[in-house]
Formats: structure tokens, C-alpha cells, sequence
């Protein structure tokens, strides 16, 4: 019987050999009888929680973990801080409720005494819950006691923790947030300035922002989390311009350098959760709308551990698999970044003033259903107004115009296709739903002044003279699923009706504060268009006359045509981004690695000889040390080939596993595709250790993409493992022995990454999937998110059940990816992952390396098999090393060959040749 159910994965087999019928209709019966059941009781459980849950989860939420001080910051600013929590009852409630918080308070403070009188350890302290609940910090706390402080340089701080978990307390907070935006987000030894420019092509010092234009600032708003559970939601006591706590920016000057000098590492998002964690901002290249790629910041708290036996969490803490936050008072605190994600439906009304007269200012709207909304409000989120500066007008700053945001992709419909039942969990166990870590959307710019911002025309010497203000609108975050609340146009009914009323959650009368008494991001620098920014394609070009021919479908059989809007004018067949530093961390901060350099300068000369027509890097060497960039590896290719973005944001969570969180990466991709992905049929983003190799009679990776063109295909998959660095090719061991008899495997001088890892441990054509570490290359428009190895969502997957049924399609709820071409490697394409291997991967290798192993185990060294050897059998070496890898013949015969060629010609000074097309440009 086990063995039967092994060979039906697990399920077992209904029987039929007596002749009898299969049970078909009586298990569907069972399951329609089962399913009903569990519908009655949800049903049941909401109305349960419609009818107790408002006072008695108030003061549940109000009792949710807070940060823990860990004897940081300055003792001043704790003072105030336990003076503000010391009064933190909500005024806002009625006197009942309010009674009722002070008693659960007091009730919680016995518990923890109890448990400490027994001996017991508490883990949280539950009495600072209103710093971050209430927001009483930024209601109450003095500006001008918040000690501002210089950070060490980058680089200076040794501390192995750093990305793995946030220490800071909440004056450290507070602190570090005023700091950054004093100094500068990230401190360098010879200033921001002078080293853009000493690493930058074309920055100059005298350009910039000047002193009379208008300054990036982030007006933070103090989030009251336990209004969330009063129901219709009220109005935002926080909302008016002298409550609201600003943060000016300085240090943002330049279009050029904008994600270097962006406040990324320390973002007033730390004070302020309904702002976006901004990383990336720029205009579509026909100036239609400006383009945010942001990352969900609670993501970067979600790091857990089990409970120790003698520990006691309070039950408002909810843990998970016997696994509790690291930092659980963040997370919640976070929570209402899930928000962002969602949408909203807003109707635009007419408010009068105090005298009775309709304002006419601004738009006003209110929160509404999706029946009542205006169609352009019917899903978004933030409110956008657009500025100009002009400083020979008075006054130099005049509001000319408003939009409502538009979602890249719609999130809770994408957890439908998935299967998920929800997007966001309260409690933050939700890492896997990886499609809620990059929050990518778009304001849309007044039409008259499309055609200004798409020619580069709002930018005066490196920087901008139009500006955008980004106001969120702040609801509680939806928990529910997320087909109970999809917008009309997918024409679905709520499963359970009920679960989410906009009028009695927001009621009918809700209306959005102004924008002025509003917490937003305000300034924000609307710069030319990435082509010309970045020096690709000089302004006054016309992109159209270098536009590249459509390519046409040989064979319609398989599959059907998608329609899709391009975001730009095609000038590349294929374009690679990667995501680079000079030395980083591996996870878990395990091991330093430092042949950035060297290893960058091999894979851009190979990806410029396999056809890649663009390579952008995006250097994020500035996250480790203030001494050092890519610059100086990448002057030495044409900018028509390569471009630099400075990218020194940190990874806010470098932990292993689910639990971390690779933000910058994750941010620099998406930035890549938007940004320069549309103006390429192609792209692909990869490691520096991944090398993308054309097979067969191909030679070049244009003619490859060109290929799955004509057979209709829009991702093209590429199995990946690490391959094992063959022993005979590196430096000698005795070079970078240790104690133990471990050593660093190292490439000699005189050798390549590629020859040298050229060691699979599989025979060509590989048969073992490796999904988790498979990468892609895809067409830049079909693809709506790509999270680094595969494609998350899509244009077919965005599609309606109408929509997809139109295009000849077939629907599905569940989507499953039918443009998705698996390359076969010994006729098409293959990579060969030269992923590093360090000290600790040669412990006891002496012995593990005579045991033959056919494996990604065992051995990490590479002793190859002699070609045309029989690898079914037990083979060792003249030394005794067990034969336990295979070599990639063309690798070994061609490409290598000529990559060294290439590396020497350009070595002396020359240019070689390469297998892509060049598109040239003259400044002149």
C-alpha cells in the first residue's frame, strides 16, 4: 500500500477491479456537504467578531509588543518617550473604552510582574506599545532634544549582525532617520559630492540642484493603528500641518545620481509606514506618467526564532510554529505597508469652505465603493500632485496639476491566480507571498506636459524643474481574501458576502484630509528620461529612426499571440542588468567575499562577445565600503555597451531562507526592466557568476532571442547549479591554507572564471530541474514582476477570465505559464554558474574529494572526466581524486578561446569585435 501511494505521489488509488463503479458522485457530494459546512463557519466566525470584536480587540491590538530598549540613544529622548507613553490612552474613543485600556494596561502589568517574580523571562515589554500603536512619539516628542548625530563612514562598522537584524531602539530611530537626512544617507570620507564625481562618467561638481529650488521632504504623520478597529473608520486626528513632523532632504541634488542619494538605508518610512519605501523614481520614456519601484519594509522585520523553554510572550504576541519575531514590535508597526499594496476606490466631491463656498484649490474626494467611485479612482492609492519652478515667476512655485496613482500590476488579484487565500497576515508570517515585496506604480502626468518631460525639457543642469507630491491615502490593511473585494472589471462575486462593506469600514462619509494637513513626500525631482539621463541616447534624438524591425512568428500552432503594450521604442534586441559590488557579504554574512572587480570585468567582456547589445550594472559597492566602486572596471568598456548606476542601498535583511530579504536587488531588477527594459525586446538580469552561453550553431545570444521570437515564446528558462572549480586550474592551496587544511579555492591570474569552473557536476543535457535556482530571460513587456529567478507575474496572469478568453486563451484560476520556453542546452542555450566557493566549502576535502560523488555534495573541487570517459562508473585520477564533474565542450573549444582573445585585445588598448549590434552616438 505505501509503495502504492508512493507511485501516485502520495494520493491513494480508488480501486476498480470488481466491476464496480467508481464512488465519483459520492465523494463529490462529501466534498460539496464538507465545503458548505466551512463556509457556515466562517460566516459564523465573522459575525462572532462583527459582534465582540471592536472592544475587545482594541485593547488587543493596543497590547501588541513594542520595540525593546536596548540601552541606545540618547537618555533625553527616552525620557520624553516614557513620558509620552505614560499617557497613551486614545482620547478619540468613548470614556467606556478608554476605561477599559487603562484597565487591560494595568492588567497586563501584573502578568508581567508575575512572571518575573517566578522567574520567568518576558520577552517584550508590552508598557511601550503606544509608541508604536498610537504614534505618540511624533504627537508629543520635541524636536529639538533629538540628538543628530554624524554616522561612521560606511565601511567603519565591523558589526557582523549589520542586515541581519535591526537593533535600534526607538530613540535610536528617531535619531538615525533625522541624522541621515542631515548628513546624508550614506557617509563617504571625501563627501557625497566628490565622490559621484570621482565615480561617475559625466556628474559635475557645479551641476545640481540650487539653492532656491524646492527641496525633497517627507512630512510624517503619526499612524494611530488602534483607530483601525473603530468602525466606520474616523477621521484622522493627525491630519493638520502643524501636527505633522517634516524631514527635509539636502543631500537628493542630481537627476544622474537620484537612487544613490535617495534615503533608502534610513528612511522616514521608519517613522512614517504609510510611506512608500521608495528606491527608484523616473518618467516613462513618452512622458506619460512617473514610475515608483518601492519595497515593502515590513519585510525586513520578519526575521524569527523558537521560544526558549523559561520564555513567556504575551498573548497578544502571535507566534508562529513555535517561532516568534525577532523583532515582532516593528513588524506590526510596519503593517501598514500591506496597505500600500491594495487598492482603494475613491469619488471625487465638492467640499465647501466655512463660509459655504466650494473649494476649488484641489481635488477633494472620499473614501467610497467601487459602485460609487469615479472610474480614475476606482483602483488606487495615492493621491499625486504635480508642480513647476520657475524663478523668474512669482511665485517660483506653481501647482499645475493632479492625478490618482495607478497600480504596475494588481497584487490581490495575482494571490487569487496564485491559489493563495491572502495577500498580507496580520501577525506578518507572509514572506512567501513574494510578490508583495516590490510595490510598483505610477502617477500619471497632466497631459499638457507629456511631451516637455518625455523630450527632457523639466531639467535645468542635472536637475529638476517639475516635481511630484505623493500623498497615500491611509485605510487599515485588508486581511480578508482577496476576492471579496476585487474591483468590477473582473466580474467576480464575493464568496462570502459580507467580509468587506466599504460603508460600514470606511462609511459613506469619510472624506481624505487636504493635502497640506496630509503626511506625503513632497518634491519629488521629475528627471529626464533614463536614456538620456544616463548619457545612452543624447537628448533631441529620435528613438524612432533606430527602432528595430518586428519579428515574425514561423509557427502559430503551439502558441497564441498576446497582445502587449510597448513602453518604449525597441533600439536592443537584448539587454542584461545585474546587480554587482566590488566585495559583499554572502547570506547570513558567513563569508567576505572580494573578486567583484576582477569577476565583473571577465562577465561584462563575455556578454558583449555573446551578443548582448546593453550591459547595465547597477554597483552596489557603496553598501560595504566608501573606498571603492565598479567605476573604474566599466570606464574601461564603450558606453554604448556599458552603463553604471550608482546603487549603494543596503539589503535591509541578509538572513538565510525565507526570513530574509534581499531589498536592493530585489529593487535594482525591477528598476532595470522599467527603466531600461523598455526600450529592449529582451532582457535578462543576472549574477555576475552566471554566464548565459549560446550552444549549438548558435553564436550569438540576439540570434537566440530572435529564435524564441519566431517560435512565439516570451520566457525562456535556463537550468542552474553551481558548478565545482576544477582543481588542476586553481592557484596552489598551500597558497591559502589554513590550520584545519581548508583553503580558498582562487583563479590564477592568468586564468578565467569561465575555464576554470567549467565543471558541472551533471552530464549535458541536464535533467534536474533546480527551479529555486533557475534564472530567465524574458521579453521586458510580458512580464509585469520578475522576482530574480522567475517570472511572478505577467500580462496573461493580470488578465480577466473575459480578457483571457478573448485572446484565445485558455482560463484557469490557477495560472500557469504557457509562454515559457525550458532551453535545451546542447542546441540552444545553457549557463554555467561559476558561483565562488570559499574556505569553509574545503573542510575535509582531502578526504571527501577520493570519494566518486555524483552530486552538488560531497566535494566541492572539480576533477572533470576524461572526455568520452563512461561516467556510470567509479573512475579516479593518477593523484586518487574521484572523477566528478563534466566539461562543456564548446565552452572548453570556443567560447573560452575566444573570451581570452577578446580580454587580451582589450588589455592592449583595443576594441574587440563582438556578436551584437552597436548603435553609436555623437554629442555633436
Amino acid at each position: 500500500m505505501a509503495a502504492t501511494a508512493m507511485k501516485n505521489n502520495g494520493h491513494l488509488p480508488i480501486r476498480n477491479d470488481t466491476g464496480k463503479k467508481r464512488p465519483t458522485v459520492r465523494l463529490t457530494c462529501i466534498g460539496s456537504i464538507l465545503l458548505g459546512m466551512y463556509a457556515l463557519f466562517l460566516y459564523a466566525v465573522f459575525l462572532a467578531f462583527e459582534k465582540h470584536g471592536v472592544a475587545n480587540d482594541e485593547a488587543s491590538v493596543r497590547s501588541i509588543v513594542a520595540f525593546r530598549w536596548n540601552g541606545a540613544g540618547d537618555a533625553m529622548l527616552k525620557r520624553l518617550v516614557d513620558k509620552s507613553t505614560s499617557t497613551s490612552v486614545n482620547n478619540n474613543l468613548p470614556p467606556s473604552q478608554q476605561q477599559q485600556q487603562q484597565q487591560q494596561q494595568q492588567q497586563q502589568q501584573k502578568q508581567q510582574q508575575v512572571s518575573k517574580n517566578n522567574g520567568d523571562k518576558v520577552l517584550f515589554d508590552v508598557q511601550e506599545i503606544s509608541i508604536l500603536l498610537t504614534g505618540s512619539v511624533l504627537k508629543n516628542i520635541q524636536r529639538d532634544k533629538i540628538p543628530i548625530k554624524r554616522p561612521p563612514p560606511v565601511g567603519s562598522d565591523n558589526n557582523q549582525e549589520e542586515g541581519l537584524r535591526d537593533r535600534r531602539s526607538v530613540s535610536d530611530v528617531i535619531s538615525s532617520v533625522l541624522s541621515a537626512a542631515h548628513y546624508g544617507d550614506r557617509q563617504y570620507d571625501e563627501g557625497p559630492d566628490d565622490r559621484q564625481a570621482k565615480h561617475s562618467n559625466d556628474n559635475k561638481l557645479e551641476s545640481g540642484r540650487k539653492e532656491d529650488m524646492p527641496v525633497l521632504t517627507a512630512y510624517c504623520e503619526a499612524v494611530n493603528q488602534t483607530d483601525w478597529k473603530t468602525k466606520p473608520l474616523p477621521l484622522r486626528d493627525t491630519a493638520s500641518p502643524d501636527k505633522l513632523f517634516p524631514i527635509e532632504y539636502p543631500h537628493v541634488k542630481s537627476c544622474r545620481a537620484l537612487p544613490s542619494q535617495w534615503p533608502i538605508d534610513t528612511p522616514p518610512t521608519d517613522l512614517d509606514p504609510f510611506l512608500p519605501w521608495i528606491h527608484d523614481v523616473f518618467p516613462r520614456p513618452d512622458g506619460s506618467a512617473v514610475v515608483f519601484v518601492a519595497q515593502n519594509r515590513r519585510r525586513c522585520f520578519n526575521g524569527q526564532r523558537y521560544v526558549r523553554g523559561n520564555e513567556v510572550i504575551p498573548e497578544e504576541v502571535r507566534s508562529h510554529s513555535g517561532e516568534v519575531h525577532l523583532e515582532p514590535g516593528k513588524n506590526y508597526f510596519m503593517r501598514p505597508q500591506a496597505s500600500l499594496f491594495q487598492h482603494v476606490p475613491v469619488k471625487k466631491i465638492t467640499v465647501a469652505d466655512d463660509d459655504g463656498n466650494s473649494e476649488t484649490e484641489e481635488p477633494r474626494y472620499r473614501l467610497a465603493s467601487h459602485e460609487e467611485a469615479d472610474q480614475d479612482g476606482m483602483e488606487t492609492r495615492f493621491l499625486c500632485r504635480f508642480k513647476t519652478f520657475d524663478r523668474n515667476s512669482t511665485p517660483n512655485l506653481s501647482i499645475v496639476g493632479y492625478s490618482l496613482s495607478q497600480f504596475e500590476l494588481d497584487y490581490d488579484y495575482h494571490t487569487y491566480r496564485k491559489g493563495y487565500l491572502r495577500t498580507h497576515s496580520e501577525a506578518g508570517y507572509d514572506n512567501h507571498v513574494i510578490w508583495t515585496s516590490q510595490l510598483l506604480f505610477q502617477c500619471p502626468v497632466p497631459p499638457e506636459y507629456r511631451d516637455r518631460v518625455a523630450g527632457g525639457d523639466t531639467v535645468e543642469d542635472d536637475y529638476a524643474t517639475m516635481y511630484v507630491d505623493l500623498i497615500p491615502i491611509r485605510t487599515p490593511p485588508r486581511y480578508t481574501p482577496p476576492r471579496e473585494f476585487f474591483p468590477p472589471r473582473y466580474k467576480f462575486k464575493a464568496e462570502l458576502e459580507g467580509l468587506f462593506i466599504p460603508d460600514v469600514e470606511w462609511g459613506k462619509d469619510h472624506v481624505l484630509p487636504k493635502i497640506e494637513e496630509s503626511g506625503r513626500w513632497e518634491n519629488i525631482p521629475i528627471c529626464m528620461p533614463s536614456l538620456m539621463t544616463h548619457g545612452i541616447v543624447p537628448k533631441g534624438v529620435d528613438l524612432q529612426l533606430l527602432a528595430l524591425p518586428n519579428i515574425k512568428r514561423a509557427d502559430k500552432r503551439k502558441t497564441v499571440d498576446v497582445p502587449m503594450k510597448e513602453a518604449g521604442t525597441k533600439i536592443h534586441k537584448i539587454i542584461a542588468c545585474t546587480w554587482a559590488s566590488a566585495t559583499f557579504k554572502t547570506r547570513g554574512n558567513r563569508a567576505q567575499v572580494g573578486d567583484g572587480k576582477r569577476r565583473l570585468k571577465e562577465w561584462l567582456e563575455f556578454n558583449i562577445l555573446a551578443g548582448f547589445d546593453h550591459v547595465y550594472v547597477y554597483d552596489n559597492s557603496g553598501a560595504f565600503t566608501n573606498e571603492d566602486s565598479l567605476a573604474d572596471v566599466i570606464d574601461l568598456f564603450p558606453r554604448e555597451k556599458v552603463t553604471r548606476i550608482d546603487w549603494p542601498c543596503k539589503i535591509c535583511s541578509n538572513r538565510d531562507g525565507n526570513e530574509g530579504e534581499r531589498s536592493s536587488q530585489y529593487a535594482a531588477e525591477s528598476s532595470c526592466r522599467l527603466r531600461f527594459g523598455s526600450h529592449a525586446k529582451w532582457l535578462g538580469s543576472f549574477d555576475t557568476d552566471e554566464y548565459l552561453i549560446p550552444m549549438g550553431q548558435f553564436t550569438s545570444i540576439a540570434d537566440v532571442s530572435e529564435y524564441l521570437d519566431r517560435k512565439g515564446m516570451y520566457i525562456a528558462e535556463f537550468k542552474s547549479s553551481p558548478a565545482k572549480p576544477r582543481f588542476d586550474l586553481l592557484d596552489n592551496p598551500k597558497n591559502t591554507e589554513e590550520g584545519s587544511g581548508k583553503f580558498t579555492p582562487t583563479v590564477k591570474d592568468d586564468e578565467t572564471f569561465l575555464h576554470t569552473y567549467n565543471c558541472n557536476w551533471e552530464q549535458f543535457p541536464r535533467s534536474n530541474t533546480l527551479t529555486h535556482r533557475s534564472k530567465q530571460m524574458y521579453r521586458a513587456d510580458f512580464v509585469k514582476l520578475h522576482y530574480v529567478h522567475y517570472a511572478t507575474a505577467t500580462v496573461v496572469s493580470q488578465m480577466t477570465e473575459e480578457e483571457t478568453k478573448a485572446a484565445g486563451l485558455k482560463w484557469r484560476h490557477k495560472y500557469k505559464e504557457g509562454h515559457l520556453h525550458q532551453f535545451y542546452e546542447v542546441n540552444e542555450a545553457t549557463m554555467l554558474h561559476t558561483k565562488s566557493k570559499v574556505a569553509a566549502n574545503t573542510q575535509g576535502w582531502k578526504d571527501s574529494c577520493k570519494i566518486p560523488t555524483r552530486s552538488e555534495e560531497g566535494c566541492k573541487l572539480g576533477f572533470p572526466f576524461p572526455i568520452g570517459a563512461d561516467p556510470s562508473k567509479e573512475q579516479f585520477n593518477k593523484d586518487g581524486w574521484a572523477y566528478n564533474c563534466f566539461i562543456n565542450e564548446k565552452v572548453e573549444s570556443y567560447w573560452w578561446r575566444r573570451l581570452v582573445e577578446a580580454i587580451r585585445i582589450r588589455d592592449n588598448g583595443g576594441q574587440p569585435k563582438s556578436a551584437g549590434v552597436e548603435h553609436v552616438f555623437s554629442e555633436n
